[in-house]
């Protein structure tokens, strides 16, 4: 096992422990489960030691971070704005490689006309002068056709949705409302009062209203 790879069960590891002798409901513990998961597929999926240096990192910041909350060292709003900022980093990576992908898409879509066209064009004049040199050419293209379109078929599946970023973030987002404290009375009752408290001003038009007629 690689240090990363220990990184990454030490997270798990710490995940369970927040949680553990706690009353879960169904939900909480599924998500708990699919958050795990969900990290050790990015990390799986990561290209480079970089992506997944940087995968570690975020998990590790929200476990430090569901960590301080419980200890109360910090407050859920602040954990839940780091959440949000990298939320936001990684959407914006996500745009980032779509365009850069569907640059290439291009390129390759271009390529596959250039060298259809290519063959079809010049297959009767260069027959014409050398059958052999013609066969020799069109096959070529027709080849290189042929792996522009596998390139340009592999492009559209790396086309990447930010879906899964959004889920995640709300995956998150719950576990860190798990351990926000509860409003005590005094603060639940001045939130009923500001509910229910009326702007004055608006009413002295209809009461004036009211009374002329």
């Amino acid at each position: 096992m690689s240090k990363l790879e220990e990184r990454l069960e030490l997270c798990n590891k710490k995940i369970d422990a927040l949680f553990h002798g706690l009353k879960l409901s169904a939900e909480i513990e599924n998500e708990l489960e699919t958050i795990k998961y969900y990290y050790y597929a990015l990390y799986k999926a990561a290209n480079f030691e970089e992506d997944e240096e940087e995968c570690i990192n975020i998990y590790e910041l929200l476990v430090t971070g569901l960590e301080e909350i419980k200890s109360g060292v910090s407050k859920p709003d602040e954990v839940l704005k780091t959440v949000e900022e990298i939320k936001s980093l990684r959407k914006k990576g996500v745009v980032l490689e779509n365009i850069c992908n569907a640059i290439e898409l291009l390129f390759w879509a271009g390529s596959a006309c250039t060298f259809f066209s290519y063959s079809i064009l010049m297959a009767a004049p260069l027959a014409a002068a050398n059958p052999f040199f013609a066969l020799a050419v069109i096959a070529i293209a027709s080849l290189a056709a042929i792996y522009s379109v596998v390139n340009l078929l592999n492009c559209i599946d790396e086309f990447k949705s930010c879906a899964p970023i959004e889920k995640e973030y709300n995956r998150e987002k719950n576990l860190i409302s798990f351990f926000k404290p509860a409003l005590t009375s005094s603060e639940r009752s001045s939130q009923e009062s500001d509910e229910l408290t009326y702007p004055t001003e608006s009413l002295y038009p209809q009461v004036i209203n009211m009374s002329t007629n």
